[in-house]
C-alpha cells in the first residue's frame, strides 16, 4: 500500500507537466524519440543477456536481472531525468511513449527469452498493461486532465507533490534497505553489482542513441538505464517464480538505484544538473 501511494504521487506529479507543448516537443525530435525508444526495449535487454552468458549466470538470479532488464518505464524515471538537465518538453512526452510500448515489447521480448533460456515465462499484454495503467498510466492521466482544465491550479501543486512523491520513494527505499540482510542471505551480492553494471553500460547506450542533443542526452541516458521493479515483479508473480527471483530483482533494483545516485551527482558537479524548459 506504501509503494502505491509512492507511485501514484509521483505519477500523479508527472501528469501535471503534460500537455500541448510536451506533445508538440516530441514530435519536433520524432526521429530522436524512436531512436531513444529503440534503445530502451531492444539493446539494454540484449546487453543483459550477453552479461548472463559472459558470467555463466542461470537459476533464480539470472531471471531476476533478465526481469529487470525488460521491464522499462520505471515511475521516477522522468523525475530523475529532470534532475539530470533533461528538457521538460521532450522527456515526458518520451516516458508516456515508453510506458505504452511496454505493453507490447515487454510479452514480446518474454517469449523470445523464453526461447533462449528455456525458463517457461509467460505473460500477457493484459498483465502488463493492467500494471502500467494503474500504476502510471491512470495518475498521470489525472495530472494532465487537472493541468488542462484548472492549469493555475497545476502549476501550484506540481512543486509540492514532486517533493512529496520523492520524499515517500526515499522512505520506501530506506525500507527495502532493512531488508537487505535477508535478500543477501538469498541471492548474495551478484544481482546488485550486475544492476550497477548493466546500469553503467545502459546509461552510455541511452545518451548515444540521443546522439549530440544535449537536451535529451541525459534523457535517454536515464531512459534506457531506469527499469520497472513493479513490472518485474508483476511477470515473476504471475508465472509463480520463487522468492529468490523477488530477491534477485530488488538486489538489482539496489545496484540500479545508487549507480544513478551517482550519475546524478556526478552531472550535479559538473554544473549539468538543471532542467531545461524546453
Amino acid at each position: 500500500m506504501f509503494a502505491t501511494a509512492a507511485v501514484f504521487a509521483v505519477m500523479f506529479a508527472i501528469g501535471l507537466m503534460l500537455g500541448r507543448e510536451q506533445i508538440e516537443a516530441a514530435l519536433q525530435r520524432r526521429v530522436v524519440l524512436l531512436a531513444v525508444v529503440f534503445a530502451v526495449v531492444v539493446p539494454v535487454p540484449a546487453l543483459a543477456v550477453l552479461a548472463l552468458k559472459v558470467f555463466g549466470l542461470t537459476g533464480p538470479i539470472a531471471v531476476g536481472i533478465v526481469l529487470m532488464a525488460i521491464s522499462p518505464g520505471a515511475p521516477v524515471a522522468l523525475r530523475r531525468a529532470l534532475d539530470a538537465g533533461g528538457s521538460r518538453g521532450f522527456a515526458p512526452a518520451l516516458h508516456l511513449a515508453i510506458v505504452m510500448t511496454a505493453v507490447l515489447t515487454v510479452p514480446a521480448t518474454v517469449v523470445i527469452l523464453d526461447w533462449i533460456f528455456a525458463a517457461d515465462f509467460t505473460v500477457t499484454p493484459f498483465h502488463i498493461g493492467r500494471q502500467v495503467f494503474f500504476a502510471q498510466l491512470l495518475p498521470m492521466a489525472m495530472g494532465a486532465s487537472l493541468r488542462a482544465n484548472r492549469p493555475a491550479l497545476a502549476a501550484k501543486l506540481e512543486a509540492p507533490l514532486g517533493r512529496i512523491g520523492n520524499w515517500l520513494l526515499l522512505a520506501l527505499a530506506i525500507l527495502v534497505l532493512f531488508d537487505m540482510p535477508a535478500i543477501i542471505d538469498a541471492v548474495g551480492w551478484t544481482p546488485t553489482f550486475a544492476g550497477v553494471g548493466i546500469t553503467v553500460c545502459a546509461l552510455a547506450v541511452g545518451a548515444a542513441f540521443a546522439w549530440r542533443d544535449p537536451e535529451v542526452r541525459p534523457v535517454g541516458a536515464i531512459a534506457a538505464a531506469m527499469r520497472n521493479p513493479g513490472l518485474a515483479l508483476v511477470i515473476a508473480t504471475v508465472n509463480n517464480a520463487p522468492p529468490a527471483v523477488t530477491a534477485a530483482v530488488i538486489g538489482y533494483a539496489l545496484g540500479l538505484g545508487l549507480t544513478i545516485v551517482a550519475f546524478l551527482q556526478w552531472r550535479k558537479r559538473r554544473g549539468l544538473g538543471q532542467a531545461s524548459p524546453a
